[in-house]
């Protein structure tokens, strides 16, 4: 690789930190990984974060503490005896989420790693781009899957299977994220093929 292509002292050493930054998120993600495991113990009386559709409730926000009806679309409820297929969602949701997180911060790390040492265009920094977004897809999907177990699960716990509003919520944001990562993926993968045919001319 040419002199030309190396990066700047200053930029090698912003990509090393955000490495440094990456590993502290790592540790951020396994300790909230076992937070979450120490919450659901046993696997009983597990708080469950659930969305509820529309319900309304009588809430302290007026005047001294006067009740206010409002619409609550999210609730934390205690659930005293989940059903076997949801105590495995409570416990495999928190193991997954941390193996994704840290499986995308591992890519990351690398692909940053090799921004730091110049190698930008070139075909392992455009892989470790799509392996990320692959990753994040994943992730997602599964993520999902278990997130739906748990509330759906809790409800059904909590009110002895007679509440109706069964929930399968997907959020759009980590879809944009797969199209940002495969779109650099993309662009690495044009600027090492213009990198090769321009070395070619020389």
């Amino acid at each position: 690789m040419n002199e030309s292509m190396q990066l700047s002292k200053s930029d090698r050493i912003g990509m090393v930190m955000s490495i440094v930054i990456v590993a502290f998120g790592a540790g951020i993600t396994v300790l909230a990984a076992v937070r979450r495991l120490l919450e659901v113990g046993d696997g009983r009386d597990v708080p469950v974060t659930v969305p509820l559709a529309g319900e309304s409730a009588s809430l302290p926000l007026g005047p001294d503490g006067a009740g206010v009806t409002a619409t609550v679309e999210m609730a934390t409820v205690t659930v005293p005896d989940p059903a076997p297929a949801t105590a495995f969602a409570l416990y495999a949701e928190p193991v997954w989420m941390a193996v994704i997180t840290l499986l995308g911060i591992g890519v990351a790390a690398l692909f940053f790693l090799r921004l730091a040492r110049g190698h930008a265009f070139t075909a392992g920094s455009s892989r470790l781009a799509y392996m990320a977004a692959g990753i994040v897809a994943v992730g997602w999907l599964g993520s999902s899957i278990l997130t739906n177990m748990t509330t759906n699960g809790a409800l059904s716990a909590i009110s002895d299977y007679t509440y109706e509003a069964v929930t399968f919520e997907v959020s759009l944001a980590p879809a944009l994220v797969v199209l940002v990562v495969a779109a650099v993926g993309a662009a690495l993968q044009i600027g090492e093929r213009l990198q090769r045919e321009t070395e070619g001319l020389v």
